[in-house]
C-alpha cells in the first residue's frame, strides 16, 4: 500500500510540474544578471504576467517562473548598487507570443557607471 502511496504522490508532481512527455507545458523564463553588480528587486511584466525574481547576484540565474505567455522581450524593474532601473517596451504591437519553452531574460547594463547605465536586454532560448 505504501508503494502505491508513493507512485501516486511522484505521478502528482511529474504531471504537475509543467513537463510533460519530455517537452514543457508552458512558458517558464529566468532571469540572468549579465553584469558585474548585484541587482535588488528584479520584477518583469511580459504578457499579461508579473514575475517577481528577487535578488539576482552578479553573474548569476535566477529560478525559472511559470508565465500564462510571454514575448521576446518585457518590462524590468530592479534596483543596481542603490540605483533603481527600468526598462519600459513601447508596446507589444505585432509580437508572436513565446511557444511553450525555457527562456533566459539575460539583462546588463550599457555601462560600468550606473549613473549613465541603461538595462540590455537579450533573449536566450535554453
Amino acid at each position: 500500500m505504501k508503494i502505491w502511496g508513493t507512485v501516486a504522490v511522484v505521478l502528482i508532481f511529474l504531471t504537475s510540474c509543467g513537463i510533460q512527455d519530455g517537452s514543457p507545458n508552458g512558458v517558464f523564463i529566468r532571469v540572468q544578471n549579465n553584469s558585474d553588480v548585484n541587482f535588488k528587486g528584479v520584477t518583469v511584466q511580459s504578457g499579461n504576467s508579473e514575475g517577481i525574481f528577487g535578488d539576482i547576484l552578479a553573474r548569476t540565474s535566477s529560478d525559472y517562473k511559470e508565465f500564462e505567455y510571454a514575448f521576446r522581450y518585457g518590462a524590468v524593474w530592479l534596483e543596481a548598487e542603490g540605483t533603481d532601473l527600468s526598462l519600459i517596451p513601447n508596446d507589444y504591437a505585432g509580437e508572436i507570443p513565446l511557444k511553450d519553452g525555457f527562456y533566459t531574460y539575460r539583462i546588463g547594463l550599457s555601462s560600468a557607471n550606473l549613473t549613465d547605465a541603461n538595462l540590455v536586454f537579450d533573449l536566450v532560448k535554453d
